[in-house]
């Protein structure tokens, strides 16, 4: 499924970013990562985030979700929360972006159920698949330059469908959504 990205949600992860990075000293690399300013990691991840929201309000299971966005500059900010299961979006941004990548310390401090891939393309959008945490705990760390990573292919992630169709994401007790 493809979801146009309104002026309205790029206006906002531009105020979100900015509103993050200013509480940095160095709003580029605040952290010590590489690959890229924080300030843009922020407002794609915002975005992607942003696209997930629109898809389940598409596919009617907006009523089971919690979507934090507190700006205090936490890596789950922007997770979605379903009673106990939580979903970390991750977003890709560039043609070459072709797995979901998750630093192993972020991985091992704050544990997440699922992680849903989101690729953006201009003002275009689309949800790649998602991964379980024991999918994610069973690949073996990989360094792209910036620290241990977990990572997994897109063409190994599972169908959003059939986490759609999870007891935790069903709008209506025994209805399932089909996407």
């Amino acid at each position: 499924m493809i979801i146009e990205i309104t002026d309205q949600a790029i206006k906002d992860a531009k105020d979100y970013s900015n509103q993050i990075t200013t509480k940095f000293n160095d709003a580029d690399n605040p952290c010590g990562i590489n690959g890229g300013s924080i300030a843009e990691r922020y407002y794609f991840g915002y975005l992607g985030e942003w696209v997930f929201n629109e898809f389940l309000k598409i596919c009617n299971v907006k009523d089971k979700v919690i979507w934090s966005r507190d700006a205090d500059g936490m890596a789950d900010n922007g997770d979605f929360f379903f009673g106990a299961k939580i979903i970390d979006v991750k977003t890709a941004t560039k043609p070459f972006h072709k797995r979901i990548m998750i630093p192993l310390v972020q991985f091992e401090r704050h544990h997440r159920d699922y992680y849903v891939a989101v690729r953006l393309n201009g003002v275009y959008a689309e949800i790649i698949g998602y991964a379980t945490y024991e999918d994610i705990e069973k690949a073996e760390p990989e360094n792209f330059g910036y620290g241990d990573t977990k990572a997994i292919l897109f063409t190994k992630l599972r169908h959003i469908g059939e986490l759609l169709n999870q007891q935790i994401l069903r709008k209506w007790e025994g209805q399932d959504v089909q996407k």
